[in-house]
């Protein structure tokens, strides 16, 4: 009996004891996994919150500026080299010593540090011309990496080509029209002397009439083609930036097509510039169709910034407008023999011909007009006149004037 008791008693703690390791092992593996789990927890909020806490310091430190400076300034090229400079130095001549602002500029960001008055408005323009200068002597330094890079040197030939002959279109259309419209208001105020009776249709007038027929004649021809120089013109001075767009890497419009938005770009432009420059030169006599034009180019330059389809859309409707009302109404008023109202107006003879010999006379009759205009104005009498005299002062100091002329039968034996 004690025997079995004690067997029992023994395959009891036995049993116990195979519990109580069990439940020590699963405590354990149970322990280490919270462990793992804390340590992991702690470890990954220990490794975000050091990024944003140095984030965090970063910004600070980037977008604050430091306590002690009182001038700040960014500018788009790197000073690759620290420069240390103070306002009163100047540049050559041009300096003033009573301000006292020491600057320092590194990477793309300028500080000066300074007290009272030398921090006002006066010492900052100094600043930003001294650190200008700078970029511009880096910009100079660095050139033939830039321009082996960017290709400079093209870019800016191409600005010049465009810009010559930009201006040359915009002279000839300006010219052009100013004439045009001298000319019909010289008709106009004839006309008004006539309908009232205080002047009468004599042949002069006629012969008046003819040439300035002959005057008006090349006006399309000349206008169109002043339009294609400026085109050609705002194109070349567009295109180089392309290049430039493209290896910077910034975004372009038109979905990356670039000629399409410089093409785009300047046939907009020298639209609304055509339709400005008349707007403006017909309002002096024409008031209403003036503003028809120049509501068109005002509203072609909005439609510039909308992309491809806005452009497509008021090239539409401004030749459907312009047709409306210079061509279609009029003949409508006409064939019906009934009087033109005062809001429908005209900008003159504008009739293209499509004889080569009449277009040749024209350009011919054209540039007769325009030899006259130049030698025989206020400005060319005046230059003329100043080199005569100025001819004849040098040459009366140099001694190769004629000698006076004298009476001889007044001269004694």
């Amino acid at each position: 009996h004690s025997t079995r008791r004690q067997a029992v008693r023994e395959t009891g703690c036995e049993e116990v004891g195979m519990k109580m390791h069990r439940w020590v092992q699963g405590c354990t593996r149970t322990r280490m996994l919270l462990t793992i789990a804390l340590l992991s927890l702690a470890g990954s909020t220990a490794a975000d919150g050091a990024p944003r806490r140095l984030l965090q310091d970063d910004e600070e430190a980037e977008g604050a500026a430091p306590a002690d400076y009182c001038v700040t300034g960014e500018f788009p090229l790197e000073f690759k080299n620290a420069v240390d400079f103070n306002v009163n130095e100047g540049i050559g001549i041009f300096k003033d010593d009573s301000t006292d602002l020491q600057c320092h500029c590194e990477d793309h960001k300028c500080g000066c540090t300074g007290e009272g008055e030398n921090c006002d408005e006066y010492s900052q323009a100094w600043f930003l011309l001294l650190a200008y200068a700078h970029q511009f002597g880096a910009f100079l330094y660095d050139f033939p990496k830039y321009n082996e890079k960017y290709h400079l040197e093209s870019m800016v030939v191409w600005g010049i080509i465009g810009l010559i002959l930009g201006w040359l279109g915009f002279l000839t259309i300006l010219y052009m029209e100013i004439k045009a419209v001298s000319v019909t208001r010289e008709r106009d105020e004839r006309n008004k002397l006539v309908a009232i009776r205080a002047m009468e249709k004599s042949a002069k007038m006629v012969e008046l009439e003819e040439k300035e027929a002959r005057i008006m004649a090349p006006r399309p021809y000349v206008t169109i083609c002043g339009s294609l120089l400026l085109f050609v013109g705002l194109f070349c001075q567009l295109i180089p930036f392309c290049h430039l767009l493209s290896e910077l890497g910034l975004p372009v419009a038109f979905h990356g097509f670039c000629p399409l938005f410089v093409m785009t770009s300047s046939f907009i432009m020298t639209s609304c510039a055509v339709l400005g420059i008349l707007g403006i030169v017909w309002s002096c006599t024409r008031g209403w169709a003036a503003l028809v034009l120049l509501v068109l180019a005002l509203l072609g330059e909005l439609m510039l910034f909308g992309g491809f389809v806005s452009c497509l859309i008021w090239t539409v409707l401004a030749g459907a407008v312009l047709f409306l009302y210079f061509v279609f109404l009029p003949s409508q008023y006409t064939e019906k023999n009934e009087p033109i109202p005062v809001w429908l107006q005209d900008v003159g003879s504008f009739e293209v011909e499509t004889d080569l010999d009449k277009i040749g006379d024209a350009f011919a009759q054209g540039g007769q007009a325009f030899v006259e205009d130049l030698s025989s104005n206020p400005v060319a009498e005046a230059v003329t006149d100043a080199a005569a005299s100025t001819k004849a002062q040098i040459d009366k100091l140099t001694g190769q004037a004629p000698p006076p002329e004298t009476d001889k039968g007044n001269q004694r034996p």
